[in-house]
């Protein structure tokens, strides 16, 4: 990627593009336009927006892309500094919400600041206060999935709900989603990637109120991410006192991300007791470099999908939605998601990886390790046995 690309590796006084001014101006025109996106949403990418800013192919990757949603829809996202309005308007709470146990269909529902504490002390004393009732039906003998989606997307986006629906249809669990779309939802990509960090420890306290006064075991919490998500289940691993058992990174964002030096600003392999990741839409939306304890890079069938376009010089051919598909699909396939050991990033780009086989997505073995490839359909359902 660009260098020209903003990099969130300092949270606090993130790196800056040089914008010239006039360039700021053709910014705050967009803004205007942007709360009638979703009704005249074709013509405004074929024609609206090109009449303000020039969408040159050269420029793809560097100043816009065309980004998935968390239903898997294709939006314009600029990757340049939002005007500074747009900056300082951003919501201080997000959502979260608690599904207890099979068939749940209605949640209980907070609205939990993601502004940190000033102290321990403060942050304890408002901790059962801040929750409510959203924990009043904790069930801490079961295994606890957490939730949060990306860019443009909320708790009822198919990239939550698919794996909510297949985790509790057939099992027990604790299931809790992560509804930040308030900051999500912004054409400027850096805004919401840069308050990944917050939301993320304000589910780091969550984990730590259900170790430390719902007798939850860490070892039995199993943070699901995708795009933007991925990485705010790095931070909530991270900033947690309790050591999680298990995140799945989906399709992790890589614009601002992939180019930060440090591990601390993106989710990795320390994150968790096991961090496995699924790459579909590697080195575009996704990362293309593995940063789990297992890495996978499906080949998404033989055609390109939405928002992983020939013009960005696709990795894997795949797309960027298809991570949270297929882990949903996995979740109770029979025919499973069988994935070969390949020795380099060469044999992946190759397709040439024919070592250990394993199963990717919900049932992958703890202790699996490297790179592994995986082939697929390129349409429901995905999963092709082991007989591939």
């Amino acid at each position: 990627m660009s260098n020209s690309v903003a990099c969130i590796c300092n949270i606090v006084h993130p790196c800056r593009n040089e914008i010239a001014g006039t360039f700021v101006l053709f910014q705050w025109i967009i803004t205007g336009i942007a709360a009638i996106v979703k009704v005249i949403r074709p013509v405004w990418l074929l024609f609206g927006v090109r009449s303000h800013v020039p969408l040159r192919d050269e420029d793809y990757n560097k100043t816009w892309l065309y980004m998935a949603n968390g239903n898997g829809e294709t939006e314009l996202a600029y990757l340049l500094e939002p005007p500074p309005a747009i900056e300082r308007n951003m919501p201080m709470f997000v959502q979260f919400e608690y599904y207890g146990g099979a068939h749940t269909l209605t949640p209980f529902i907070s609205n939990i600041s993601i502004e940190p504490f000033a102290t321990t002390v403060v942050r304890h004393r408002h901790a059962s206060e801040e929750w409510g009732e959203l924990l009043a039906q904790f069930k801490p003998e079961l295994d606890t999935k957490m939730l949060v989606h990306g860019w443009k997307s909320s708790s009822q986006s198919r990239s939550i709900q698919s794996i909510r629906e297949a985790y509790t249809k057939h099992r027990n669990v604790n299931v809790f989603a992560v509804n930040w779309r308030e900051q999500a939802d912004s054409i400027y990509y850096l805004k919401p990637a840069r308050y990944a960090i917050h939301v993320g420890r304000a589910l780091s306290r969550l984990i730590d109120l259900l170790v430390e006064e719902h007798y939850a075991d860490p070892q039995r919490i199993h943070l699901i991410g995708h795009s933007l998500g991925a990485h705010i289940m790095g931070y909530a691993g991270s900033y947690a006192r309790h050591r999680v058992g298990r995140i799945t990174g989906l399709d992790p964002a890589r614009p601002a991300f992939e180019d930060c030096i440090g591990p601390e600003n993106h989710l990795d392999a320390t994150d968790a007791e096991f961090v496995d990741v699924i790459h579909s839409c590697a080195g575009v939306l996704g990362f293309k470099k593995p940063i789990g304890s297992v890495d996978f890079y499906p080949n998404g069938g033989r055609a390109p999908q939405p928002g992983c376009s020939e013009l960005a010089k696709i990795f894997t051919g795949c797309s960027h939605g298809r991570s949270y598909e297929y882990f949903a699909e996995s979740i109770n396939s029979d025919k499973g998601f069988h994935a070969s050991a390949c020795n380099s990033m060469d044999d992946v780009r190759a397709k040439n990886c024919s070592g250990e086989r394993i199963l990717m997505g919900d049932p992958v073995p703890f202790d699996a390790r490297g790179v592994y490839f995986v082939k697929t359909a390129d349409k429901p359902s995905f999963a092709l046995g082991a007989e591939e």
